[in-house]
């Protein structure tokens, strides 16, 4: 903020002091004797000398009043050295502020890892239950046994069993040859000669011998083919005739044909007779 001018006591004073002769003069020109106007004149001039003093010394302070708003008016404009540096440090410390450092991820542990595998891994349908087993019926009806063709079987010789009767299912139903005094079923013994060449061997090999030949149907079982798979007792060198006994398995019975007591049904003639070689 600026001053305009001082106040100059001077114009005043001089204006009072023309005043003061103008009325002399008029009463000098009018034949008047005028009054006495020197002690006037001397109190106007201390009155002047005094005023002229004081209005310097307010004009003094005036001047002071002036300068120090001059300096705070341009203090306003301008922020002063420290404070602008000071900003400047904190703009510099904004800018140079270091970006944060990311949090390390944590260690997989076995437990996570288990959880992981177990939230990956989808779950599966339940599998289907197993189709249920076919209906059982015993219906397989045996009659009588024919040792070959022509009912003629050796020992040292392959040959066909057969087995006549009804009901049979070929691909499904065995047979196996016992001792002649045993009885059909789980404690019946298979036959031997010497307990060496049998063929089929144990109960095992009666189980797996196939029993769909030539002629077989519902109404006749031909196990082995007479050659290579067919039914064979060693020779023993005696002229003795060996009298077994066929046990069949119905396998429509138990869907199984795999124990010994499977084989359970007994023809209406179980005997096979082995002829000797001689």
């Amino acid at each position: 903020m600026r001053l305009r001018g001082r106040l100059n006591p001077a114009p005043l004073l001089i204006v009072i002091v023309s005043l003061t002769q103008f009325q002399c003069r008029f009463v000098s020109a009018h034949g008047e004797e005028g009054p006495d106007f020197s002690a006037v004149k001397e109190a106007l001039k201390t009155m002047s000398e005094t005023l002229e003093k004081s209005f310097k010394k307010l004009d003094d302070k005036l001047g002071g009043i002036e300068q120090k708003l001059s300096k705070i008016g341009k203090g306003s404009d301008k922020p002063s050295a420290p404070q602008e540096q000071k900003h400047r440090r904190r703009r510099r410390g904004s800018k140079a502020k270091p970006a944060p450092t990311p949090a390390p991820k944590p260690t997989p542990t076995k437990e996570s890892e288990r959880r992981r595998r177990r939230t990956k891994k989808k779950s599966s349908p339940p599998p289907s239950p197993p189709p249920p087993p076919p209906a059982t019926k015993a219906d397989a009806k045996p009659s009588k046994i024919e040792a070959g063709w022509g009912d003629m079987a050796k020992r040292g010789t392959a040959f066909t069993l057969f087995v006549l009767g009804s009901g049979f299912e070929p691909k499904k139903d065995r047979v196996v040859v016992v001792h002649g005094d045993d009885s059909c079923g789980g404690s019946a013994r298979v036959a031997q000669v010497t307990g060496n060449g049998e063929v089929p061997s144990g109960l095992d090999g009666w189980a797996s011998l196939a029993c769909d030949g030539i002629t077989s149907g519902d109404g006749k079982l031909a196990c082995g083919d007479g050659s290579s798979t067919g039914v064979k007792f060693p020779d023993d060198n005696w002229v003795d005739t060996y009298d077994f006994k066929v046990c069949v398995c119905d396998h429509s019975k138990r869907n199984s044909c795999s124990s010994m007591g499977d084989f359970d049904v007994t023809p209406g003639r179980p005997k096979l007779t082995v002829n000797s070689v001689v």
